[in-house]
């Protein structure tokens, strides 16, 4: 990884001369070709993944509500309330 900053004209990226050891310190990072590899192992989900998760997350909270109402109207009905 080389360690970068904007020039001043905004749109050019300079190499900083002496690259520093730790790079978490720049202000831009360059990654060259064979260190994009180590990227390319992240896997993202689909649009369809994500909203069958939403869906199920959603799901589960109103479930559960419908659930506790219908046991809470039970023991209220035993109470005699």
């Amino acid at each position: 990884m080389i360690c970068g900053q904007l020039a001043p004209d905004g749109f050019t990226v300079q190499v900083v001369a002496p690259q520093p050891a730790d790079v978490s310190a720049c202000a831009l990072v360059l990654v060259s070709g064979p260190e994009a590899g180590m990227f390319q192992g992240i896997a993202f989900p689909t649009n369809t993944d994500a909203a069958t998760a939403w869906v199920w997350g959603f799901s589960l909270v109103v479930v559960s509500y419908m659930f506790a109402w219908a046991v809470g109207a039970v023991v209220n009905f035993i109470n005699g309330k």
